[in-house]
């Protein structure tokens, strides 16, 4: 039995935890070397130094992983984000610090990207961390909209649809990481900070 399907509310041992994490840090590294395609079982077992039946017995299908891997690289970008957010001051500060701390996660975890978004776009095996992924932006979006509906009820940001700022916002997002990917020598601070103006000049007060 898999250990991720144990009953009786059983929990993972701190050495099953670990495998897991090696296979997935594996996979992460073998889709962004060669491909979502190109990565089996085989190829990531390779580069993990284990045997292909050791992810079977902690994935047994090739879609469960896919999905583990959306979950840690997620997880990662949600601590992240929250380190840069947490002593926010306002609703201004917190989009900026929001925006900020995302795109320095995206340069500094370039490989993390890439295996996820190959994944999202996959065409077969990957169904359930499509479905995850798009449950996820959409909790994004709702969060965003809150926020800025919050922030105008507070009096801090100006009169706005606060749908269409949180569908902007999360769009220029999502588009720095192929901009950093294409132009390595971009300034990450001079584009972070770039993006996080645009959006504070878009919803504070005059």
């Amino acid at each position: 039995m898999q250990p991720e399907n144990r009953s009786g509310g059983q929990k993972r041992s701190f050495i099953e935890d670990a495998r897991r994490g090696q296979i997935v840090a594996a996979t992460i590294a073998t889709i962004a070397e060669i491909g979502y395609a190109k990565s089996s079982f085989v190829q990531i077992a390779q580069r993990a130094g284990i045997s292909p039946g050791l992810i079977t017995y902690h994935f047994a299908k090739r879609e469960a992983l896919m999905k583990q891997v959306m979950l840690t690289v997620h997880d990662s970008m949600d601590r992240a984000l929250t380190a840069h957010t947490e002593n926010a001051d306002g609703y201004v500060s917190a989009l900026r610090s929001l925006i900020e701390g995302f795109v320095v996660y995206c340069a500094e975890h370039p490989t993390e990207l890439i295996a996820i978004s190959q994944i999202a776009a996959a065409a077969r095996d990957a169904e359930s961390a499509r479905t995850w992924a798009d449950e996820q932006n959409a909790r994004t979006l709702t969060e965003l909209e809150d926020m800025f509906r919050e922030g105008q009820q507070a009096g801090e940001l100006r009169e706005f649809a606060p749908r269409v700022m949180a569908v902007s916002v999360l769009a220029a997002m999502e588009a720095a990481p192929a901009e950093l990917m294409a132009r390595p020598d971009t300034d990450v601070s001079a584009y972070a900070r770039e993006l996080a103006d645009l959006f504070e000049l878009a919803v504070r007060r005059a």
